[in-house]
Protein backbone atom coordinates (compact mmCIF):
# COMPACT_ATOMS: atom_id res chain seq x y z
CA UNK A 1 0.00 0.00 0.00
CA UNK A 2 1.25 3.51 -0.83
CA UNK A 3 2.99 5.35 1.98
CA UNK A 4 0.90 8.43 2.91
CA UNK A 5 3.71 9.97 5.01
CA UNK A 6 4.14 13.64 3.98
CA UNK A 7 7.94 13.23 4.29
CA UNK A 8 7.77 11.08 1.13
CA UNK A 9 7.10 14.31 -0.77
CA UNK A 10 10.59 15.56 0.13
CA UNK A 11 12.11 12.22 -0.85
CA UNK A 12 10.41 12.50 -4.25
CA UNK A 13 11.95 15.93 -4.81
CA UNK A 14 15.40 14.55 -3.96
CA UNK A 15 14.91 11.90 -6.64
CA UNK A 16 13.80 14.47 -9.22
CA UNK A 17 15.90 17.58 -8.45
CA UNK A 18 18.45 16.89 -5.69
CA UNK A 19 20.72 19.89 -6.34
CA UNK A 20 18.07 22.52 -6.79
CA UNK A 21 17.64 25.08 -3.99
CA UNK A 22 14.83 24.21 -1.60
CA UNK A 23 14.97 26.83 1.18
CA UNK A 24 16.67 30.23 0.77
CA UNK A 25 17.42 32.82 3.47
CA UNK A 26 19.07 36.24 3.45
CA UNK A 27 22.26 36.24 5.55
CA UNK A 28 23.43 39.84 5.18
CA UNK A 29 23.97 42.62 2.67
CA UNK A 30 27.30 43.54 1.14
CA UNK A 31 28.51 46.75 2.80
CA UNK A 32 29.74 48.22 -0.44
CA UNK A 33 27.24 47.14 -3.10
CA UNK A 34 24.24 46.45 -0.86
CA UNK A 35 23.64 43.18 -2.68
CA UNK A 36 22.04 40.40 -0.70
CA UNK A 37 24.18 37.49 0.45
CA UNK A 38 22.01 34.38 0.69
CA UNK A 39 22.37 30.91 2.15
CA UNK A 40 20.36 27.92 1.06
CA UNK A 41 19.73 24.22 1.38
CA UNK A 42 19.21 22.10 -1.72
CA UNK A 43 16.54 19.44 -1.63
CA UNK A 44 19.28 16.86 -1.04
CA UNK A 45 20.81 18.90 1.80
CA UNK A 46 17.38 19.40 3.37
CA UNK A 47 16.80 15.65 3.16
CA UNK A 48 20.18 14.90 4.76
CA UNK A 49 19.63 17.42 7.56
CA UNK A 50 16.13 16.13 8.29
CA UNK A 51 17.49 12.56 8.27
CA UNK A 52 20.13 13.54 10.82
CA UNK A 53 17.49 15.09 13.06
CA UNK A 54 15.15 12.11 12.54
CA UNK A 55 17.82 9.67 13.76
CA UNK A 56 18.49 11.84 16.82
CA UNK A 57 14.78 12.04 17.60
CA UNK A 58 14.26 8.30 17.19
CA UNK A 59 17.25 7.44 19.39
CA UNK A 60 15.95 9.78 22.13
CA UNK A 61 12.55 8.05 22.27
CA UNK A 62 10.46 10.19 19.93
CA UNK A 63 8.43 7.70 17.93
CA UNK A 64 5.33 7.26 15.82
CA UNK A 65 2.45 9.12 17.48
CA UNK A 66 4.64 11.22 19.82
CA UNK A 67 3.35 14.79 20.03
CA UNK A 68 6.18 17.29 19.67
CA UNK A 69 5.93 21.02 20.31
CA UNK A 70 7.94 23.11 17.86
CA UNK A 71 9.33 26.45 19.04
CA UNK A 72 11.60 27.47 16.16
CA UNK A 73 11.65 30.55 13.92
CA UNK A 74 10.60 30.24 10.26
CA UNK A 75 13.42 29.10 8.03
CA UNK A 76 15.44 26.10 6.93
CA UNK A 77 15.66 24.70 10.47
CA UNK A 78 11.88 24.69 10.87
CA UNK A 79 11.51 22.87 7.53
CA UNK A 80 14.19 20.28 8.38
CA UNK A 81 12.81 19.65 11.87
CA UNK A 82 9.25 19.25 10.63
CA UNK A 83 10.24 16.76 7.94
CA UNK A 84 12.36 14.91 10.52
CA UNK A 85 9.31 14.51 12.76
CA UNK A 86 7.23 13.37 9.79
CA UNK A 87 9.91 10.78 8.98
CA UNK A 88 9.63 9.09 12.38
CA UNK A 89 5.83 9.38 12.35
CA UNK A 90 5.79 11.90 15.21
CA UNK A 91 3.12 14.61 15.35
CA UNK A 92 4.47 18.18 15.14
CA UNK A 93 2.39 20.67 17.11
CA UNK A 94 2.19 24.18 15.64
CA UNK A 95 1.07 26.99 17.95
CA UNK A 96 1.12 30.67 17.01
CA UNK A 97 3.61 32.22 19.49
CA UNK A 98 2.13 35.68 19.16
CA UNK A 99 -1.30 34.85 20.60
CA UNK A 100 -0.27 35.93 24.11
CA UNK A 101 1.09 34.03 27.09
CA UNK A 102 -2.26 32.95 28.55
CA UNK A 103 -3.63 31.54 25.28
CA UNK A 104 -0.28 30.00 24.37
CA UNK A 105 -0.11 28.09 27.66
CA UNK A 106 -3.70 26.92 27.21
CA UNK A 107 -2.73 25.46 23.83
CA UNK A 108 0.35 23.78 25.32
CA UNK A 109 -1.82 22.17 28.01
CA UNK A 110 -4.33 20.94 25.41
CA UNK A 111 -1.60 19.41 23.26
CA UNK A 112 -0.20 17.26 26.12
CA UNK A 113 3.08 17.00 24.25
CA UNK A 114 5.66 14.29 24.84
CA UNK A 115 8.61 16.35 23.59
CA UNK A 116 9.76 19.89 22.96
CA UNK A 117 12.06 20.95 20.12
CA UNK A 118 12.82 24.64 20.37
CA UNK A 119 15.27 27.52 20.62
CA UNK A 120 17.13 27.89 23.96
CA UNK A 121 14.95 30.84 25.03
CA UNK A 122 11.83 28.67 24.86
CA UNK A 123 13.24 26.36 27.54
CA UNK A 124 13.58 29.33 29.92
CA UNK A 125 9.90 30.06 29.25
CA UNK A 126 9.14 26.41 29.97
CA UNK A 127 11.10 26.59 33.24
CA UNK A 128 8.84 29.35 34.59
CA UNK A 129 5.63 27.76 33.28
CA UNK A 130 6.36 24.14 34.06
CA UNK A 131 2.76 23.09 34.79
CA UNK A 132 1.71 23.60 31.17
CA UNK A 133 4.66 21.49 29.97
CA UNK A 134 4.42 18.76 32.60
CA UNK A 135 3.97 15.94 30.05
CA UNK A 136 7.17 16.85 28.19
CA UNK A 137 9.85 14.22 28.83
CA UNK A 138 12.20 14.73 25.86
CA UNK A 139 13.86 18.09 25.26
CA UNK A 140 15.89 19.10 22.21
CA UNK A 141 17.35 22.60 21.86
CA UNK A 142 18.46 24.14 18.58
CA UNK A 143 21.65 25.46 20.13
CA UNK A 144 23.30 25.14 23.54
CA UNK A 145 20.96 25.39 26.53
CA UNK A 146 22.45 25.25 30.05
CA UNK A 147 19.39 23.63 31.62
CA UNK A 148 19.64 20.04 32.84
CA UNK A 149 18.16 17.40 30.55
CA UNK A 150 18.10 19.57 27.43
CA UNK A 151 20.04 18.08 24.51
CA UNK A 152 21.71 20.19 21.82
CA UNK A 153 20.64 19.30 18.27
CA UNK A 154 23.60 21.17 16.82
CA UNK A 155 26.01 18.74 18.48
CA UNK A 156 24.40 15.72 16.81
CA UNK A 157 26.53 14.07 14.14
CA UNK A 158 25.63 11.00 12.10
CA UNK A 159 27.31 9.54 9.02
CA UNK A 160 23.94 8.17 7.94
CA UNK A 161 22.66 10.30 5.02
CA UNK A 162 19.16 8.91 4.59
CA UNK A 163 16.54 8.07 7.20
CA UNK A 164 13.52 6.60 5.39
CA UNK A 165 10.04 7.90 6.16
CA UNK A 166 8.11 5.40 8.25
CA UNK A 167 4.95 3.94 6.73
CA UNK A 168 1.81 5.96 7.48
CA UNK A 169 -1.80 5.18 6.58
CA UNK A 170 -4.05 7.93 5.19
CA UNK A 171 -6.13 8.30 8.34
CA UNK A 172 -3.22 8.42 10.78
CA UNK A 173 -2.51 11.63 12.70
CA UNK A 174 0.10 13.75 10.92
CA UNK A 175 0.08 17.10 12.77
CA UNK A 176 -1.77 19.35 15.20
CA UNK A 177 -2.37 22.91 13.99
CA UNK A 178 -3.83 25.30 16.53
CA UNK A 179 -6.24 27.94 15.30
CA UNK A 180 -5.20 31.57 15.84
CA UNK A 181 -7.81 32.16 18.55
CA UNK A 182 -8.91 35.35 16.78
CA UNK A 183 -12.63 34.45 16.89
CA UNK A 184 -12.73 32.21 19.98
CA UNK A 185 -10.49 29.98 22.11
CA UNK A 186 -7.66 28.44 20.07
CA UNK A 187 -8.25 24.77 19.30
CA UNK A 188 -5.94 22.00 18.13
CA UNK A 189 -7.03 20.88 14.67
CA UNK A 190 -6.29 17.22 13.91
CA UNK A 191 -4.61 16.85 10.51
CA UNK A 192 -4.35 13.39 8.97
CA UNK A 193 -1.94 12.36 6.23
CA UNK A 194 -4.85 12.24 3.78
CA UNK A 195 -5.81 15.87 4.47
CA UNK A 196 -2.24 17.12 4.05
CA UNK A 197 -1.74 15.26 0.80
CA UNK A 198 -5.05 16.35 -0.68
CA UNK A 199 -4.31 19.99 0.21
CA UNK A 200 -0.96 19.78 -1.54
CA UNK A 201 -2.47 18.25 -4.67
CA UNK A 202 -5.37 20.70 -4.95
CA UNK A 203 -3.17 23.79 -4.41
CA UNK A 204 -0.60 22.62 -6.93
CA UNK A 205 -3.30 21.89 -9.51
CA UNK A 206 -5.49 24.97 -9.02
CA UNK A 207 -2.65 27.51 -8.80
CA UNK A 208 -0.56 25.77 -11.48
CA UNK A 209 2.52 25.51 -9.28
CA UNK A 210 5.66 24.31 -11.08
CA UNK A 211 9.26 23.60 -10.11
CA UNK A 212 10.19 26.74 -12.07
CA UNK A 213 8.34 28.97 -9.60
CA UNK A 214 10.03 30.77 -6.70
CA UNK A 215 7.90 31.04 -3.57
CA UNK A 216 7.97 33.61 -0.80
CA UNK A 217 5.50 32.77 1.94
CA UNK A 218 4.57 35.28 4.62
CA UNK A 219 2.68 32.46 6.35
CA UNK A 220 5.51 30.17 7.58
CA UNK A 221 3.72 26.83 7.22
CA UNK A 222 3.18 27.41 3.51
CA UNK A 223 6.96 27.17 3.08
CA UNK A 224 6.59 23.48 3.96
CA UNK A 225 3.92 23.15 1.29
CA UNK A 226 6.19 24.83 -1.26
CA UNK A 227 9.00 22.33 -0.57
CA UNK A 228 6.57 19.41 -0.90
CA UNK A 229 5.47 20.74 -4.29
CA UNK A 230 9.07 21.10 -5.49
CA UNK A 231 8.97 24.89 -5.42
CA UNK A 232 12.00 26.68 -3.88
CA UNK A 233 10.88 28.90 -1.00
CA UNK A 234 12.41 32.20 0.06
CA UNK A 235 12.11 33.11 3.75
CA UNK A 236 10.90 36.75 3.88
CA UNK A 237 13.11 39.36 5.55
CA UNK A 238 10.57 40.23 8.26
CA UNK A 239 8.85 39.15 11.45
CA UNK A 240 6.20 36.85 10.00
CA UNK A 241 4.13 37.15 13.19
CA UNK A 242 3.55 40.84 12.32
CA UNK A 243 2.78 40.90 8.59
CA UNK A 244 1.25 44.39 8.66
CA UNK A 245 4.53 45.76 10.08
CA UNK A 246 6.70 44.42 7.26
CA UNK A 247 9.22 46.78 5.68
CA UNK A 248 8.21 46.89 2.00
CA UNK A 249 11.65 48.14 0.93
CA UNK A 250 13.30 45.00 2.32
CA UNK A 251 10.61 42.73 0.92
CA UNK A 252 10.73 44.21 -2.57
CA UNK A 253 14.50 43.93 -2.61
CA UNK A 254 14.61 40.20 -1.88
CA UNK A 255 11.67 39.53 -4.21
CA UNK A 256 13.57 41.24 -7.01
CA UNK A 257 16.90 39.56 -6.22
CA UNK A 258 15.36 36.08 -6.10
CA UNK A 259 12.75 36.55 -8.86
CA UNK A 260 9.80 35.58 -6.68
CA UNK A 261 6.92 34.39 -8.86
CA UNK A 262 4.52 32.97 -6.25
CA UNK A 263 3.71 34.48 -2.87
CA UNK A 264 1.22 33.84 -0.07
CA UNK A 265 0.29 36.52 2.46
CA UNK A 266 -2.56 38.22 4.28
CA UNK A 267 -4.49 41.18 2.82
CA UNK A 268 -2.93 43.39 5.53
CA UNK A 269 0.55 42.52 4.23
CA UNK A 270 -0.40 43.06 0.60
CA UNK A 271 -1.98 46.42 1.41
CA UNK A 272 1.30 47.63 2.95
CA UNK A 273 3.10 46.47 -0.18
CA UNK A 274 0.54 48.15 -2.47
CA UNK A 275 0.83 51.48 -0.62
CA UNK A 276 4.60 51.47 -1.03
CA UNK A 277 4.54 50.40 -4.68
CA UNK A 278 2.08 53.13 -5.65
CA UNK A 279 3.87 55.84 -3.67
CA UNK A 280 7.22 54.95 -5.25
CA UNK A 281 6.06 53.90 -8.72
CA UNK A 282 7.31 50.34 -8.24
CA UNK A 283 5.90 47.02 -9.38
CA UNK A 284 6.27 43.26 -8.94
CA UNK A 285 7.45 42.25 -12.43
CA UNK A 286 8.52 38.69 -11.55
CA UNK A 287 5.28 37.72 -9.76
CA UNK A 288 2.75 35.63 -11.68
CA UNK A 289 0.60 34.51 -8.72
CA UNK A 290 -0.34 36.34 -5.52
CA UNK A 291 -2.36 34.44 -2.93
CA UNK A 292 -4.24 36.51 -0.34
CA UNK A 293 -5.87 34.75 2.59
CA UNK A 294 -6.88 35.26 6.19
CA UNK A 295 -9.90 37.53 5.80
CA UNK A 296 -12.05 39.21 3.16
CA UNK A 297 -10.21 41.14 0.45
CA UNK A 298 -11.75 44.42 -0.65
CA UNK A 299 -12.23 44.82 -4.43
CA UNK A 300 -10.13 47.98 -4.35
CA UNK A 301 -7.02 46.00 -3.38
CA UNK A 302 -7.54 43.78 -6.43
CA UNK A 303 -7.93 46.88 -8.60
CA UNK A 304 -4.68 48.39 -7.36
CA UNK A 305 -2.61 45.28 -8.05
CA UNK A 306 -4.14 44.32 -11.37
CA UNK A 307 -4.15 47.91 -12.64
CA UNK A 308 -0.54 48.88 -12.06
CA UNK A 309 1.52 46.66 -9.73
CA UNK A 310 1.36 43.23 -11.40
CA UNK A 311 2.07 42.31 -15.02
CA UNK A 312 -0.85 41.77 -17.37
CA UNK A 313 -0.51 37.99 -17.28
CA UNK A 314 -0.31 37.81 -13.46
CA UNK A 315 -3.26 36.84 -11.27
CA UNK A 316 -4.46 37.13 -7.69
CA UNK A 317 -6.09 34.17 -5.96
CA UNK A 318 -8.16 34.37 -2.77
CA UNK A 319 -8.81 30.95 -1.22
CA UNK A 320 -11.56 30.68 1.37
CA UNK A 321 -11.57 28.20 4.22
CA UNK A 322 -10.33 27.74 7.77
CA UNK A 323 -7.66 25.73 9.53
CA UNK A 324 -10.31 23.01 9.83
CA UNK A 325 -11.11 22.98 6.07
CA UNK A 326 -8.67 24.59 3.68
CA UNK A 327 -8.79 25.49 0.83
CA UNK A 328 -12.53 25.21 0.31
CA UNK A 329 -13.27 27.71 -2.47
CA UNK A 330 -11.18 30.16 -4.46
CA UNK A 331 -11.73 33.38 -6.38
CA UNK A 332 -9.50 35.13 -8.91
CA UNK A 333 -8.88 38.86 -8.56
CA UNK A 334 -9.87 39.42 -12.19
CA UNK A 335 -13.05 37.45 -11.53
CA UNK A 336 -13.83 39.69 -8.56
CA UNK A 337 -13.51 42.84 -10.67
CA UNK A 338 -15.50 41.46 -13.60
CA UNK A 339 -18.23 39.67 -11.67
CA UNK A 340 -18.63 40.42 -7.97
CA UNK A 341 -17.06 43.78 -7.03
CA UNK A 342 -20.13 45.90 -7.77
CA UNK A 343 -22.35 43.48 -5.89
CA UNK A 344 -20.01 43.46 -2.87
CA UNK A 345 -19.96 47.25 -2.83
CA UNK A 346 -23.76 47.23 -3.01
CA UNK A 347 -24.01 45.24 0.22
CA UNK A 348 -24.34 41.65 -1.00
CA UNK A 349 -21.32 40.33 0.92
CA UNK A 350 -18.02 38.97 -0.40
CA UNK A 351 -17.99 36.39 -3.17
CA UNK A 352 -15.50 33.61 -2.34
CA UNK A 353 -15.97 31.53 -5.49
CA UNK A 354 -16.96 27.94 -6.10
CA UNK A 355 -15.72 24.73 -4.40
CA UNK A 356 -12.17 23.93 -5.61
CA UNK A 357 -12.87 20.22 -6.05
CA UNK A 358 -15.87 18.15 -7.14
CA UNK A 359 -15.16 16.03 -4.05
CA UNK A 360 -16.17 18.92 -1.77
CA UNK A 361 -19.76 19.18 -0.58
CA UNK A 362 -20.62 22.69 0.64
CA UNK A 363 -24.06 23.60 2.01
CA UNK A 364 -25.86 26.45 3.77
CA UNK A 365 -27.83 25.45 6.87
CA UNK A 366 -30.14 27.24 9.29
CA UNK A 367 -28.35 29.45 11.81
CA UNK A 368 -28.05 27.90 15.25
CA UNK A 369 -25.74 28.48 18.21
CA UNK A 370 -26.47 25.00 19.55
CA UNK A 371 -24.67 21.74 18.82
CA UNK A 372 -26.18 19.64 16.03
CA UNK A 373 -25.59 15.94 16.58
CA UNK A 374 -27.02 14.43 13.39
CA UNK A 375 -27.20 15.65 9.83
CA UNK A 376 -30.60 16.17 8.26
CA UNK A 377 -31.59 17.48 4.84
CA UNK A 378 -34.14 19.63 6.71
CA UNK A 379 -31.24 21.82 7.87
CA UNK A 380 -30.33 22.91 4.34
CA UNK A 381 -31.43 26.31 3.04
CA UNK A 382 -32.14 27.28 -0.54
CA UNK A 383 -30.35 29.56 -2.99
CA UNK A 384 -30.11 33.16 -1.76
CA UNK A 385 -30.90 32.34 1.87
CA UNK A 386 -28.29 33.43 4.42
CA UNK A 387 -27.24 30.72 6.84
CA UNK A 388 -24.24 28.91 8.26
CA UNK A 389 -21.65 27.49 5.85
CA UNK A 390 -20.85 23.78 6.35
CA UNK A 391 -18.70 21.40 4.34
CA UNK A 392 -17.77 17.76 4.01
CA UNK A 393 -14.95 16.23 1.97
CA UNK A 394 -11.30 15.18 1.84
CA UNK A 395 -10.03 18.40 3.49
CA UNK A 396 -12.64 18.38 6.27
CA UNK A 397 -11.01 17.69 9.64
CA UNK A 398 -13.02 15.40 11.91
CA UNK A 399 -12.15 16.60 15.41
CA UNK A 400 -10.26 18.92 17.71
CA UNK A 401 -7.55 17.35 19.79
CA UNK A 402 -8.40 16.83 23.46
CA UNK A 403 -11.45 19.09 23.09
CA UNK A 404 -14.74 17.18 23.10
CA UNK A 405 -16.84 20.30 23.63
CA UNK A 406 -15.26 22.11 20.68
CA UNK A 407 -15.72 19.04 18.47
CA UNK A 408 -19.36 18.66 19.53
CA UNK A 409 -20.17 22.29 18.64
CA UNK A 410 -18.37 22.26 15.30
CA UNK A 411 -19.07 18.85 13.78
CA UNK A 412 -22.24 17.21 12.47
CA UNK A 413 -22.29 13.47 11.85
CA UNK A 414 -23.99 11.64 8.98
CA UNK A 415 -23.18 7.93 9.26
CA UNK A 416 -19.49 7.70 8.21
CA UNK A 417 -19.46 11.31 7.01
CA UNK A 418 -18.48 14.40 9.01
CA UNK A 419 -19.65 17.94 8.28
CA UNK A 420 -17.66 20.88 9.62
CA UNK A 421 -19.48 24.02 10.68
CA UNK A 422 -17.31 26.90 9.47
CA UNK A 423 -18.78 29.38 11.93
CA UNK A 424 -19.32 31.71 8.96
CA UNK A 425 -22.52 33.07 7.48
CA UNK A 426 -23.13 33.04 3.76
CA UNK A 427 -25.34 32.00 0.88
CA UNK A 428 -25.19 30.53 -2.62
CA UNK A 429 -26.38 32.67 -5.51
CA UNK A 430 -28.24 31.27 -8.52
CA UNK A 431 -24.97 30.72 -10.41
CA UNK A 432 -23.54 28.53 -7.66
CA UNK A 433 -21.11 31.10 -6.25
CA UNK A 434 -20.62 31.14 -2.48
CA UNK A 435 -20.94 34.54 -0.77
CA UNK A 436 -19.42 35.22 2.66
CA UNK A 437 -21.41 37.54 4.93
CA UNK A 438 -19.41 37.47 8.19
CA UNK A 439 -18.73 35.35 11.24
CA UNK A 440 -21.76 33.73 12.87
CA UNK A 441 -20.80 34.82 16.38
CA UNK A 442 -20.30 38.41 15.16
CA UNK A 443 -23.75 38.82 13.67
CA UNK A 444 -26.07 41.45 15.12
CA UNK A 445 -29.76 40.64 15.51
CA UNK A 446 -32.18 43.48 16.17
CA UNK A 447 -35.92 42.85 16.37
CA UNK A 448 -35.57 39.61 14.42
CA UNK A 449 -33.55 41.38 11.73
CA UNK A 450 -30.18 39.82 10.86
CA UNK A 451 -27.28 42.23 10.31
CA UNK A 452 -24.14 40.69 8.78
CA UNK A 453 -20.76 42.34 9.20
CA UNK A 454 -19.39 41.85 5.68
CA UNK A 455 -22.52 43.08 3.95
CA UNK A 456 -22.57 46.38 5.84
CA UNK A 457 -18.85 47.04 6.24
CA UNK A 458 -18.14 46.49 2.54
CA UNK A 459 -20.37 49.49 1.84
CA UNK A 460 -19.08 51.81 4.56
CA UNK A 461 -15.45 51.01 3.70
CA UNK A 462 -16.03 52.67 0.32
CA UNK A 463 -16.02 56.08 2.03
CA UNK A 464 -12.71 57.89 1.54
CA UNK A 465 -12.38 58.65 5.27
CA UNK A 466 -12.76 55.02 6.34
CA UNK A 467 -9.74 52.74 6.65
CA UNK A 468 -11.94 49.95 8.00
CA UNK A 469 -15.11 49.58 10.03
CA UNK A 470 -16.70 47.14 12.45
CA UNK A 471 -20.35 46.42 13.17
CA UNK A 472 -21.04 45.64 16.84
CA UNK A 473 -24.13 45.43 19.07
CA UNK A 474 -24.50 47.76 22.02
CA UNK A 475 -27.12 48.24 24.67
CA UNK A 476 -30.39 46.44 24.03
CA UNK A 477 -31.51 45.94 20.43
CA UNK A 478 -29.05 48.51 19.03
CA UNK A 479 -26.26 48.44 16.48
CA UNK A 480 -23.15 50.59 16.26
CA UNK A 481 -20.54 51.03 13.55
CA UNK A 482 -17.02 51.76 14.71
CA UNK A 483 -14.75 53.49 12.20
CA UNK A 484 -10.97 53.44 12.05
CA UNK A 485 -10.38 56.62 10.03
CA UNK A 486 -7.76 57.22 7.35
CA UNK A 487 -7.27 60.73 8.69
CA UNK A 488 -6.52 60.98 12.41
CA UNK A 489 -7.81 64.59 12.44
CA UNK A 490 -11.30 63.10 12.62
CA UNK A 491 -10.55 61.75 16.09
CA UNK A 492 -10.11 65.21 17.59
CA UNK A 493 -12.89 67.14 15.87
CA UNK A 494 -16.54 66.65 16.78
CA UNK A 495 -17.56 68.93 13.91
CA UNK A 496 -15.72 66.84 11.31
CA UNK A 497 -17.12 63.69 12.85
CA UNK A 498 -20.65 65.03 12.53
CA UNK A 499 -20.11 65.80 8.83
CA UNK A 500 -18.64 62.32 8.26
CA UNK A 501 -21.47 60.60 10.12
CA UNK A 502 -23.99 62.35 7.87
CA UNK A 503 -22.06 61.12 4.82
CA UNK A 504 -21.84 57.59 6.28
CA UNK A 505 -25.60 57.50 6.82
CA UNK A 506 -26.28 58.75 3.29
CA UNK A 507 -23.95 56.13 1.78
CA UNK A 508 -25.48 53.27 3.75
CA UNK A 509 -28.99 54.55 3.08
CA UNK A 510 -28.35 54.55 -0.66
CA UNK A 511 -27.01 50.96 -0.75
CA UNK A 512 -28.93 49.41 2.17
CA UNK A 513 -32.15 51.44 2.53
CA UNK A 514 -33.69 49.34 5.32
CA UNK A 515 -30.63 49.47 7.56
CA UNK A 516 -30.80 51.31 10.88
CA UNK A 517 -27.53 52.13 12.65
CA UNK A 518 -28.00 53.73 16.05
CA UNK A 519 -24.47 54.97 16.67
CA UNK A 520 -21.22 55.78 14.85
CA UNK A 521 -18.00 55.76 16.84
CA UNK A 522 -14.39 56.54 15.92
CA UNK A 523 -11.33 54.64 17.13
CA UNK A 524 -7.68 55.29 16.23
CA UNK A 525 -6.81 51.63 15.59
CA UNK A 526 -8.54 48.26 15.71
CA UNK A 527 -7.27 45.21 17.62
CA UNK A 528 -6.53 42.45 15.10
CA UNK A 529 -5.44 38.82 15.07
CA UNK A 530 -1.79 37.86 15.36
CA UNK A 531 -1.55 35.42 12.46
CA UNK A 532 -2.74 37.66 9.62
CA UNK A 533 -3.03 41.12 11.27
CA UNK A 534 -6.37 41.37 9.45
CA UNK A 535 -9.22 39.77 11.40
CA UNK A 536 -10.81 42.34 13.68
CA UNK A 537 -11.23 41.35 17.32
CA UNK A 538 -14.82 42.50 17.56
CA UNK A 539 -15.34 41.24 21.10
CA UNK A 540 -12.82 43.83 22.32
CA UNK A 541 -14.41 46.52 20.16
CA UNK A 542 -17.86 45.61 21.46
CA UNK A 543 -16.68 46.05 25.07
CA UNK A 544 -15.01 49.33 24.14
CA UNK A 545 -18.19 50.59 22.45
CA UNK A 546 -20.30 49.78 25.51
CA UNK A 547 -18.02 51.94 27.65
CA UNK A 548 -17.91 54.76 25.10
CA UNK A 549 -21.68 54.93 24.74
Amino acid sequence: MKNANVACRLEQQVDQQPYKRAVIELCKRDKITGAGVYKHLTFLQLEELSSKYARAFADSGIKKGSRVLLGVKPGADLCALTFALFKVGAVPVFIDPGMGKKHLLNCVEQAKADALVALPAVFLFKLFNSNAFKGVKINWSLGFCPLFGVKNLNSVSFKEKFYPACHMEEDELAALLFTSGSTGPAKGVVYTCKIFNFQLDIIKEQYEVTVNDMDMSVFPLFALFAVCMGMPTLIPDMDTSKPAAADPVKILRIMEEQNVSFSFGSPAFWKVMADHCEENNQSLPSVRCLVMAGCSVEPELHRRYLRSILNEDAEIFVPYGATESLPLTSMKGSEVLNFSAERSEAGEGTCVGKPMSPEYDVKIIKISDEAIEKWSSDLVLGSGEVGEIVNSGPITTHEYYNNEEGTKKSKIYEEDRVWHRMGDLGYFDEQGYLWFCGRKNERVEIKDKLLCTDKIENVLNLHESVKRSALVPYGEEKAALIVEPNCLELLGSKEKQAVSIKEFSDLLGEKLPNLNIDKFLFKESFPVDVRHNAKIKRDLLRDWAQKEV
